[in-house]
């Protein structure tokens, strides 16, 4: 394709890279490889930047302050920041889908589920303390992913050690890189269908986050409906699709 023939590239160099913003990750991907000259504006109009550019995620946040200081400007660097981003966004949906197994509205509705409604009873004072926990529990966790943290909210990684191994001279392997992650993050991302080791999982995390587990026993009684899961992932991305295709080189 020549230049003639993209009406795009027609365009003053910031219209077209303000068009490409809107763009979802996928459909970036796709417009690069119609041919050099697209590529070649999209360098120019810096694409991939602004796509890195509009998450709120706090581990993408030191990515882009690391490329920052180390004046890293090739534009592999910033797909492997939007491949992050795609990678925390399909951590957090998968964690979201384990919070939906322990959503009760009320204390009636827990204790339709006999073998949770006992778990609990061990873990929790009584249905509110339950409820409190469980937000607690949700948004530490989330917290948790959008900040490539460990077990622990508190306690990151090492984060600096991280970013010179994916990033080392600001050329990078974009598939190899993004698989790297994808790889890592979901070797750190505990799930399970099983109650009782999700129970456990649950006491030690909100344990580790220092909030502890009553001593007193719950005490029973059916509680007023109450709204457990309001906490939202935040990120202020275009599309929902982003996350689609991590093939970005």
């Amino acid at each position: 394709m020549s230049p003639n023939d993209c009406q795009l590239l027609r365009l003053p160099i910031e219209i077209f890279g303000q068009i490409c913003s809107f763009l979802p990750a996928a459909s970036l991907c796709q417009l690069e490889e119609t041919s050099w000259a697209v590529q070649e504006s999209l360098v120019e109009a810096r694409a991939w930047r602004g796509k890195a550019m509009q998450s709120n995620y706090s581990f993408v946040r030191t990515m882009l302050e690391h490329v920052r200081v180390n004046g890293f400007n090739d534009a592999s660097v910033f797909k492997v920041i939007v491949g992050t981003r795609m990678i925390i966004k399909e951590l957090a949906s998968l964690v979201q889908q384990d919070f939906s197994h322990w959503n009760f509205s009320s204390e009636k509705s827990l204790k339709r589920n006999g073998l949770l409604y006992k778990i609990c009873q061990v873990m929790f004072e009584n249905f509110e303390d339950y409820a409190e926990k469980m937000k607690i529990y949700q948004k530490l966790r989330l917290a948790q992913i959008e900040a490539w943290s460990a077990e622990s909210w508190k306690e990151k990684l090492d984060h600096e050690h991280l970013m010179i191994g994916v990033f080392e001279g600001g050329v990078v392997d974009v598939n190899k890189t993004i698989k790297f992650l994808k790889d890592e993050g979901k070797g750190r991302l505990f799930t399970s269908d099983n109650p009782v080791i999700m129970s456990a999982y649950i006491s030690l995390f909100l344990k580790a986050n220092d909030c502890k587990s009553s001593n007193k026993p719950w005490m029973g009684g059916i509680s007023e409906e109450v709204e457990i899961f309001n906490y939202e992932v935040s990120d202020d991305d275009h599309t929902d699709n982003d996350y689609e295709d991590d093939n970005l080189e």
